[in-house]
């Protein structure tokens, strides 16, 4: 494995800041973080009255997820640059994921809301004031 050549915004980053790219990755990896412990911890959008739904919060997870998966990919498993194949193999995992998700959670809707108890977690915080 060969030492990462900085090119076009990893030089200019490194050029002006005097950090390289895996710092500027590991500081959106945490920012990103951050917005999904928010998605699922606040029910309202802090500020406003507006409720943050079921959907919204998979579709911030699942977006975060897709943006937080690249960077960790191109940079930390430096696939960035390499040939197709090595993206392709490392990607070819998310099918079985796939399948999974739509095996378990999308052709029995109850899979998920109907787990037994002992596997989720007491999180009902209104009843325990």
């Amino acid at each position: 494995m060969g030492e990462h050549a900085a090119t076009g915004l990893e030089k200019w980053l490194l050029d002006k800041t005097g950090k390289d790219i895996y710092f500027w990755n590991f500081q959106v990896l945490m920012f990103f973080t951050l917005f999904e412990v928010g998605a699922v911890f606040f029910e309202v959008i802090p500020g406003t009255d507006i409720a943050i739904t079921r959907f919204m919060v998979w579709g911030i997870l699942i977006v975060v997820g897709i943006i937080k998966g690249y960077g960790i990919a191109a940079y930390f498993m430096h696939l960035k640059g390499d040939p197709r194949i090595y993206t392709r193999t490392a990607l070819f995992p998310v099918l079985f994921v796939l399948l999974m998700l739509w095996g378990i959670g999308l052709s029995n809707p109850e899979a998920v809301t109907e787990l037994p108890s002992w596997c989720t977690p007491d999180w009902d915080y209104a009843t325990k004031r």
